[in-house]
């Protein structure tokens, strides 16, 4: 059985925000670039902390052993000096243990110098070691792991505090190397410690200390999260959605259910493609297609519209999706603005062409208008919103259909009855397409 499910929730709940598994690729890698540059931030520190330690030995120059103490500043120094040679030219997974290993050195170095002072000054009372202030030197360690927005870190300070600490103290005890009193004058003027304060308020205080840093990290965590989440879904979002609709479906993130409504879909194509990128490399053809689709999705944006999908050379685009109109025509006639704009840029985008010699470019498009499904079609590994219906094949075929009649763009006669008013076409003779029973009839605008 899980141990999950012997854990409280609020333990599976920081587990679940902390698993890397879980998180979007875009917030591993925000997260990951913070904690290297934590890793940067926190060598500073040691070198900061490098320079309080040698004040604090130039301060007790005739109070302490300058043996011991230029033995753990030297140690101190060299796995610094290592910490930042790691950083610079190891990979992440080499930072991170070694992160480990000086964590674990520090704390190596000052319970050295914890004890030998103890033996030195006071072989036989351990109550030294309890009273000594280089016993806060602890807290350095745990502060570096907040900088580091390493939990893993932090836990493991504090197992080794509490296993220093408490073992040292329960030998001491088992070997009569330590004197209790109850009075607080006798603790602060004489040689005893003040039990409660030495088997709770001290390791308690550190405890506690850890607990603010684990509730840091794990806030910073959470926002990390959220920010990434957000923007990883405002990115995708964007590349799909005017930005007018994307600012409205990051606050009312339902609209991607599935639903069944009218909306207007648009199909555009380039002719002759095959022929047209038969003599262009690789590259030349990827920025090609790169800048006629991000010439015919502006002009889907411009008119609220949503970019359903590429396909090849062609770009499928939906009116009324993800927020159908209140009144279908209105959603028939953006679409058909769209079409007669990709059109004018379409020529502009042919100037240019011409100028430099090559040959222009030419496109059709179908559109029409009738119900769809539309939402969000996930699977485990991709989701992706969409519509499907007979009204989408409908408008291929009709797009289709710019070959046969030598047209840029052909309507349907629904859409043509909701949105014609607006715009001068010719009805063009039915004709029988794939998938149809009955023979479509069609507009070509701007006839």
């Amino acid at each position: 059985m899980p141990i999950r499910e012997y854990l409280p929730k609020f333990l599976c709940k920081i587990f679940d925000t902390t698993n890397r598994d879980k998180m979007d690729e875009s917030v591993r890698t925000v997260l990951e670039k913070e904690e290297l540059m934590g890793a940067y931030v926190s060598n500073v520190f040691r070198y900061l902390l490098l320079i309080f330690f040698l004040s604090q030995i130039l301060a007790n120059l005739h109070s302490g052993s300058n043996t011991a103490n230029l033995i753990g500043i030297g140690i101190f120094t060299l796995v610094t000096i290592g910490h930042s040679i790691v950083i610079r030219t190891c990979p992440k997974w080499a930072v991170s243990v070694f992160t480990y290993i000086a964590l674990v050195s520090d704390f190596a170095i000052i319970t050295g110098v914890l004890l030998f002072y103890t033996h030195t000054a006071s072989p036989n009372n351990y109550g030294f070691f309890i009273k000594n202030p280089i016993l806060n030197f602890y807290l350095f360690p745990l502060a570096a792991s907040l900088i580091q927005f390493r939990l893993r870190l932090v836990l493991l300070s504090v197992i080794l505090y509490f296993g220093v600490y408490y073992g040292i103290l329960l030998y001491a005890i088992q070997n009569g190397q330590i004197e209790f009193t109850y009075h607080w004058p006798e603790y602060i003027n004489g040689p005893k410690v003040l039990f409660g304060d030495a088997m709770v308020d001290r390791p308690m205080a550190y405890l506690v200390f850890a607990g603010f840093l684990c509730f840091g990290i794990l806030r910073t965590l959470i926002m990390i999260r959220r920010i990434g989440e957000g923007e990883a879904q405002r990115s995708l979002l964007s590349r799909y959605f005017s930005p007018g609709v994307v600012e409205e479906m990051m606050s009312n993130p339902d609209v991607l259910e599935g639903r069944r409504q009218t909306a207007t879909i648009l199909f555009t194509d380039i002719r002759n493609f095959t022929a047209l990128s038969e003599h262009m490399d690789p590259l030349e053809l990827s920025q090609f297609l790169s800048s006629i689709r991000e010439t015919l999705t502006d002009c889907v944006f411009e008119f609220g519209g949503t970019l359903d999908k590429y396909i090849g050379d062609a770009v499928m685009a939906t009116f009324g999706t993800p927020y159908p109109s209140a009144d279908p025509a209105s959603d028939a006639i953006r679409a058909l603005q769209c079409g007669q704009r990709m059109l004018e840029r379409l020529g502009e985008f042919n100037q240019k062409r011409e100028e430099k010699g090559l040959e222009a470019v030419k496109i059709g498009i179908g559109i029409h208008t009738g119900e769809v499904f539309s939402g969000n079609i996930e699977t485990s590994r991709r989701a992706e919103f969409t519509v499907i219906g007979d009204a989408v094949n409908t408008a291929s075929r009709i797009e289709s259909l710019t070959k046969n009649f030598g047209k840029e763009l052909l309507v349907s006669e629904d859409t043509w009855k909701l949105a014609g008013a607006n715009f001068r076409g010719e009805t063009l003779p039915p004709v029988q397409v794939k998938g149809k029973e009955k023979p479509v009839t069609v507009v070509a605008v701007g006839a």
